[in-house]
């Protein structure tokens, strides 16, 4: 009756849970996998009434026959319903004055004094038009409190105590020289002829942001910091997790209440696996891996669900570095929740947030920062000081050879197997040609590669057309950097800045297909209106489409080069300390074995730990190199703290000492002598004699005999026992340590050895053209597919002597791969080939060594 009266309509509101009958199953199966249950075990009023999903409409017709009115009315507030997203436009963090001066002419003030700084005083013309122009699309932009801010953020952190703080600006930030001047980046934009408008012109409209790397431990405490000082008013950014498909296959298989034994028998098998809506049964069948077993009984089922979870959200995680600061409280913005780690986290994920206007400011953290700041203080402890203000490792002729040569293992982007290739084919260590391959080795881009090492060799080439000419003269007539896409399609296509950077940012996008279209019929119609033909525009847009993916700006790339030369020139210049600093910070893309070999390989001598000397990091002087605390196995944090603080005022002076004043575990025990930690503490090394006295301590430890009031009892001298063999000494050495000191591991594999006439690394470029047997160790490798889409991968092993790069093509990959398992020796047969001076083996049989 009251409704009536007030002429409010009734209308129809059933509930609609789900879109469809059929996604009922999957609602089960994700509710299972939130409660951390079986399908079978879970309770019923935790799901939702099959019946609530959004049914046909004659379903509705039909059930509001007798009042059609409900419809009606239902439909007409429908129409009246939109989304409207947040209408607070940009939102940049406030910077505090406590002088009045506006944010605008505080930037200014401070880029003036920081280019007087860069430049010595000696601001020429084209540095001062730069500024000029930066400042005032700043000022127009409005973002000249977001430039103060960043700045705040990096100079408060700059150091602490003894340890110095090293940043890296990257990003399309990097372009700019106001960034330069006030000490976010490290690269000269105007040097290096890098381009502004990728980073702010007054057509974009999403908000750009600076990405800061600071050493990868220093992190978290300066995210701490900044999230402390502006309680309330700042988040990080929250990333979105989706199901992968083998996230998808275990939850699923735990759900169907599978045994872990056989989840992990199926999961541990599964190489790399397409994310595609369809097939996934169809793609693990023809796994080589999964070969023998049969995937039977309910994994057809199993499989058919997961095929449906992949790309259905999971749960929030937080972005890696991404913070936002809002001049009022955050939550008026965006809704916020506490994340698991304890930091506030909003519930957008970063494309979402910037689409609404918010600026992130990206803290990030990166392992190689802390190589070079260790391997600096490895350095200052030694006696020597680099003066890292004035530090030109770009210019040093040796540091380049290193580069040139591709020998960069620990140097920080520059290390991978693909990248030290490329490096020895293109055999030039010039910092410019190591920007432009840092960005053009990306997934996409391999016919460009080969291509590019060609044109850097001599090769002739002509632009693919006279408007680009100039554009692309820099890299050889190819797109390399991100910022090429966007100023081809401003000169073939016609575009906008803003437009062209769009285009740029599609690429990069899930959605790349369907947003594409649009684009490029409108490039086409550009280009055409230029007077070039189709068959003269569809090459410039396929290597437009190359950028698929990830891709990198040239001032990202310049800052990497950076990082990657310091690095480089650590190495070249002091190996011990570089190396030292490299397997402290937990290396990069290898293995700490992979590094200990690389070590040896440089000419140092590897000593082992020893509780009177070594310290919780690895240590490196002159040409030797002692492994830290860490590197032993199961030896707990607190143990090695006691080490250290025990041996402070005396050294130990036997093993009853140690143990005595550190009480380690006893196997803590037992792997501290294995690795011969306790080697000084007897006056002959015998691993047997240590071991008989520890189990001597241990067992006079728990026995029931009382122990004298006054001084200790008296103790059995240990019975005069042989000491181990040197092959069972090295085995619990590398069970202990994951390598060896002064040995490849390849020794352990003795008479093995013999089977076949083996070539070593070391001569393997005096075999070119031959096919060879090569004894190696498996390092790491790349999965990739084919044109085809057939599976094939690019391995790396080493032998005492050096590294090998191998490929596996497809048929080979797929007789093979069962047997593959990094950290193990196999013999490889196959052909030695060489492409501009780098050379590889072409595998065609593996045995297990």
């Amino acid at each position: 009756r009251q409704a009536v009266k007030h002429d409010i309509p009734a209308i129809a509101t059933p509930d609609s849970m789900l879109s469809e009958a059929a996604e009922y199953s999957l609602h089960l199966l994700l509710r299972a996998i939130a409660s951390k249950t079986t399908l079978s075990r879970q309770n019923p009023e935790n799901s939702v009434s099959p019946e609530w999903y959004l049914h046909p409409p004659k379903h509705y017709r039909d059930i509001f026959s007798q009042w059609p009115d409900c419809l009606s009315s239902t439909i007409a507030i429908a129409q009246k319903c939109c989304f409207r997203g947040p209408d607070f436009g940009i939102v940049l963090p406030p910077h505090e004055n406590t002088a009045g001066v506006s944010a605008h002419k505080s930037l200014i003030r401070a880029a003036y004094e920081g280019a007087h700084q860069r430049y010595r005083d000696s601001l020429s013309e084209a540095v001062v038009s730069r500024l000029e122009h930066e400042l005032q699309i700043i000022s127009q932009m409005g973002f000249s409190s977001y430039f103060l801010v960043v700045r705040d953020i990096v100079h408060n952190h700059v150091s602490t105590g003894d340890r110095p703080r090293l940043i890296c600006g990257r990003g399309s930030g990097a372009a700019s020289l106001v960034a330069y001047c006030l000490n976010i980046t490290n690269v000269c934009p105007i040097r290096h002829n890098l381009y502004f408008e990728r980073f702010l012109n007054p057509g974009r409209k999403d908000p750009p942001d600076i990405d800061i790397d600071f050493a990868w431990d220093e992190r978290d405490e300066i995210l701490t910091a900044v999230l402390e000082k502006n309680r309330g008013y700042a988040a990080m950014v929250s990333s979105h997790i989706l199901f992968q498909p083998r996230m998808a296959i275990r939850e699923t298989a735990r759900a169907y209440g599978m045994p872990s034994a056989e989840i992990s028998a199926v999961t541990q098998r599964i190489g790399w696996l397409w994310q595609k809506r369809e097939g996934l049964l169809e793609q693990m069948e023809q796994l080589p891996s999964l070969r023998g077993h049969e995937l039977k009984g309910a994994w057809p089922e199993i499989l058919s669900m997961a095929q449906r979870l992949i790309g259905v959200p999971r749960c929030l995680s937080v972005h890696p570095g991404g913070v936002i600061i809002t001049p009022e409280p955050i939550s008026s913005y965006v809704p916020v929740e506490m994340a698991v780690k304890g930091v506030p986290i909003i519930q957008w994920d970063k494309d979402s947030a910037e689409e609404a206007g918010l600026v992130k400011i990206d803290l990030l953290g990166n392992r190689s920062l802390g190589v070079i700041r260790d391997a600096l203080l490895n350095l200052e402890h030694n006696g020597h000081r680099l003066n890292i203000k004035t530090w030109q490792p770009e210019e040093d002729a040796a540091t380049q050879k290193t580069i040139a040569v591709g020998g960069t293992m620990g140097c920080f982007y520059i290390e991978s197997p693909a990248m030290r290739l490329l490096q020895q084919k293109a055999n030039c260590g010039d910092f410019e040609q190591l920007v432009l391959q840092s960005s053009i080795i990306r997934p996409a881009a391999n016919e460009f590669i080969r291509e590019y090492v060609r044109r850097l060799h001599g090769g002739r080439w002509q632009p693919l057309h006279p408007l680009i000419g100039s554009i692309l003269d820099e890299t050889f007539g190819l797109m390399v950097y991100q910022e090429d896409v966007s100023k081809v399609a401003v000169a073939v296509g016609g575009f906008s800045h803003s437009a062209a950077d769009r285009l740029r940012k599609v690429l990069s996008k899930k959605d790349r297909e369907l947003r594409l279209r649009d684009y490029r019929k409108k490039f086409f119609d550009g280009a055409s209106k230029h007077g070039l033909q189709e068959e003269e525009i569809e090459p410039i847009w396929q290597m437009m489409m190359s950028f698929d993916g990830y891709s990198f700006c040239k001032p990202h790339s310049a800052s990497y080069a950076k990082v990657s030369f310091q690095a480089a020139f650590l190495k070249t210049h002091f190996p011990a300390e570089f190396m030292a600093a490299v397997i402290s910070n937990q290396g990069g893309y290898y293995s700490t074995f992979s590094y200990v070999s690389e070590t040896r390989r440089l000419g140092l001598r590897i000593l082992n730990p020893d509780v009177q000397l070594s310290d919780i990091r690895w240590k490196g002087w002159d040409k030797t190199v002692r492994p830290g605390l860490m590197a032993i196995k199961g030896l707990s944090r607190k143990t090695i703290e006691r080490i250290l603080v025990g041996r402070k005022t005396l050294p130990y002076l036997d093993i009853d000492d140690f143990l005595s004043k550190v009480q380690p575990d006893e196997d803590e025990a037992r792997a501290l002598i294995h690795a011969g930690a306790l080697d000084t503490l007897q006056q002959e090394t015998n691993s047997s004699i240590l071991l008989w006295q520890a189990a001597a301590y241990y067992h006079r430890k728990t026995s029931a005999v009382a122990v004298p009031l006054f001084g200790n009892c008296r103790r059995q001298p240990p019975p005069a026992l042989q000491p181990s063999g040197r092959i069972e000494c090295l085995r619990r050495e590398y069970e202990v340590l994951g390598f060896l000191c002064s040995h490849h591991p390849l020794t352990l594999c003795g008479s093995r050895l013999q089977r076949h006439r083996r070539t070593r690394a070391a001569n393997i470029r005096i075999r070119i053209g031959h096919r060879i047997w090569f004894a190696g160790w498996l390092l790491t490798g790349k999965l990739v597919r084919t044109k085809s889409n057939e599976p094939m991968e690019f391995l790396t092993f080493e032998d005492e002597t050096g590294l090998v790069e191998t490929t596996f093509f497809p048929r080979v990959y797929q007789q093979y791969t069962h047997l593959m398992r990094t950290g193990l020796p196999f013999w490889l047969y196959g052909r030695v080939e060489e492409d501009f001076g780098a050379v590889t083996l072409t595998v065609e049989r593996l045995e297990k060594l």
